[in-house]
């Protein structure tokens, strides 16, 4: 079974609605992603984060149990606060060399201060805050697995919708993450996970439920709909009589109602469009979408530390439309050319960089080694044979098997998927 890159592609245009919107925003480049009014690259990396969490572990606790899906689960929110970690010190270090106005977050009193916030996942750059959002829904799947393994997903709905309707009218304190900043709040957790749930109970279900197929089937339908809706936020309540009812329908902190029902016509119409033009063009027409897109986590985390990075060393603000198109450009190049490196030097894990670094600067010793004996293993197998063309899985946003195990759990659950997918980095 070959690869979905129909994901991957979807997942690479969330990547660049992220970048548009913080560093481009209102120009040329952030007009396509940007046209369905309340739906971004934040609702689209949520939703396909749980789609592919709920679609590879369903297989993981169907042949390994919870135990093993647990420790890997708990594997990865350990990535993901270290990812966070880095970018929230690359934003303590900006504010200490007085660009905190780039930062857009509270005085720090020196590095000890600092290194407190930034472990405590309290001082975050404006635009790097969605993996603390990540992070405590996925600490939500321990709940939520053994659930759906028993097949009480029609329960998980149940009750993922009625947390939701329940933050519409009432959300105390303790439903929003926090940060030290001016204003506090940063997402309303019990807003955002439907999201997050709904789509992990599709993931669980992606091969009995025959998702692409459907996509496939009724594709036409989707876009339609999409499009309709679209007009209708647009006209309506965007730029129409009903503007005075945006913060009710339509805020981003509490996600309400337009954005849930934007996102979840939208992201499927995009993925079901990759689907159709992947049927006719060579995907390589889509390799930066793709690539970027199988290196999702890496994708986020380059723009986010970029801005901080970029208007201290490379552009100071305001930008003017050339310089925000540029910028955007230079940040997207940057994600691509990672994941392109990756894909050269076999980097399914981020933590084999440093052996990859040295292999690369020692000299080859290989015609004078002698090699292994019979059943010694070797520390770096060589990669399964590969058709060509086919292009290599990525990192985000579950953990993913390496390998023959990720072939055959794969296919196995129907995601069209048939390469190693590098889960630690």
């Amino acid at each position: 079974m070959k690869r979905d890159l129909a994901i991957d592609a979807t997942r690479g245009v969330a990547i660049w609605s992220m970048i548009t919107a913080h560093f481009a925003q209102e120009s040329m480049l952030a007009t396509p992603t940007h046209a369905f009014p309340y739906v971004d690259g934040m609702s689209a990396f949520v939703m396909l984060s749980g789609i592919v969490l709920g679609l590879v572990y369903q297989r993981w606790v169907t042949r390994h149990g919870l135990v093993f899906a647990y420790k890997r689960l708990a594997k990865r929110i350990l990535v993901l606060y270290l990812c966070q970690l880095v970018i929230a010190l690359v934003a303590v270090a900006a504010a200490l060399e007085g660009h905190r106005w780039l930062t857009l977050l509270l005085p720090v009193d020196g590095w000890g201060d600092g290194l407190r916030l930034a472990l405590t996942m309290d001082y975050l750059p404006s635009g790097g805050n969605i993996l603390l959002l990540y992070m405590v829904l996925l600490i939500s799947a321990f709940a939520l697995f053994p659930l759906l393994r028993m097949g009480w997903w029609r329960w998980v709905l149940a009750g993922s919708l009625a947390l939701y309707a329940v933050s519409l009218v009432y959300s105390p304190d303790w439903f929003y993450l926090s940060a030290y900043q001016a204003a506090p709040h940063i997402q309303n957790v019990a807003g955002w996970q439907i999201m997050f749930v709904p789509a992990l109970v599709i993931g669980w279900n992606w091969s009995t439920w025959k998702v692409p197929e459907f996509v496939d089937r009724w594709i036409v339908a989707i876009v339609v709909v999409a499009l309709g809706v679209a007009l209708f936020f647009h006209f309506g309540i965007d730029h129409g009589p009903w503007a005075h009812l945006e913060p009710t329908v339509a805020d981003k902190l509490d996600f309400r109602p337009a954005r849930a029902v934007g996102a979840y016509l939208a992201i499927p119409a995009v993925y079901g469009l990759f689907r159709l033009l992947l049927t006719w063009w060579h995907h390589d027409w889509l390799r930066p979408l793709v690539m970027t897109g199988t290196r999702s986590l890496d994708s986020y985390v380059i723009q986010a530390i970029a801005l901080v990075v970029v208007p201290i060393h490379i552009a100071h603000r305001p930008w003017n439309s050339v310089t925000m198109d540029a910028v955007a450009l230079l940040v997207f190049a940057a994600c691509w050319g990672w994941a392109e490196f990756r894909h050269l030097a076999h980097i399914d894990k981020l933590h084999k960089l440093p052996v990859r670094v040295v292999a690369l600067v020692r000299p080859r010793r290989a015609e004078v080694a002698p090699g292994p004996g019979p059943g010694v293993p070797t520390s770096e197998e060589p990669d399964a044979a590969r058709p060509a063309g086919v292009v290599p899985a990525g990192d985000l946003p579950a953990d993913e098997p390496s390998g023959a195990d990720h072939r055959d759990v794969v296919e196995r659950a129907g995601a069209r998927i048939d390469e190693p997918m590098g889960v630690h980095p």
